[in-house]
């Protein structure tokens, strides 16, 4: 029997291309930090096709980011809730949005940089909202809460993946000490950061507030 060619090998590969294993190998191209790796090129190599096959499923390199980035959505929010509380349950579900973001440096960057609007971050939203209103908010409260979560979700990827943790001991180096007391006073703690454990004060600083600012009487 005859060995496969190259380019039957290539052939069978273009025949088993799909969306899933094209996003599959994106987020192995994302685990970079620099999202401009992402190109239809670098996918298809990853897929083992041209360039052309990728084009048959996605059609620029703008959807192929936001599959890729919205995937992770989808995957966190398909996952198992801990928590015995709607609360306990978001917070769960935001660290586990958070990490998936963290491990893809490059998705992280992404979404950072731009709006991810699918499947994934409609189920993100939605489960949000759901958490929210068992939590006892309702009305413009869900959403405004919603949003506020998804501002900090943003601003914590950007500065986990921009951002170490130790320049902001050079913010004391800036002026002489008696110009800055406070900060001088408090410099350790805030440039010992530990991201997730401020992301999730942070959270919860939200959900005390919304919860107070919508319960009846407030």
């Amino acid at each position: 029997m005859a060995k496969p060619t190259k380019q039957t090998k290539k052939t069978n590969q273009r025949r088993d291309l799909t969306v899933e294993k094209i996003v599959e190998a994106s987020l192995v191209v994302l685990k970079s930090n620099d999202p401009s790796a992402l190109t239809m090129r670098r996918v298809a190599e990853e897929c083992g096709v041209s360039a052309m096959a990728i084009y048959h499923h996605v059609n620029d390199k703008s959807q192929l980011a936001t599959l890729a980035v919205d995937s992770l959505f989808l995957a966190a929010a398909q996952g198992p809730r801990k928590g015995e509380d709607w609360r306990e349950r978001l917070l769960d579900f935001l660290q586990e949005v958070r990490r998936r973001l963290l491990e893809t440096p490059g998705a992280g960057m992404i979404f950072v940089r731009q709006a991810i609007i699918g499947p994934g971050t409609a189920t993100t939203t939605e489960l949000m909202f759901d958490c929210l209103r068992e939590g006892g908010l309702s009305g413009h409260a869900i959403a405004q809460a919603s949003d506020a979560i998804t501002m900090l979700l943003i601003g914590s990827i950007a500065n986990d993946l921009t951002r170490p943790p130790q320049i902001r001991e050079e913010l004391g180096k800036q002026l002489a000490p008696e110009e800055t007391p406070i900060l001088q006073k408090n410099m350790k703690i805030y440039a010992t950061r530990d991201g997730s454990e401020r992301f999730m004060l942070a959270i919860g600083w939200i959900l005390d507030g919304v919860v107070q600012a919508d319960a009846p009487g407030s």
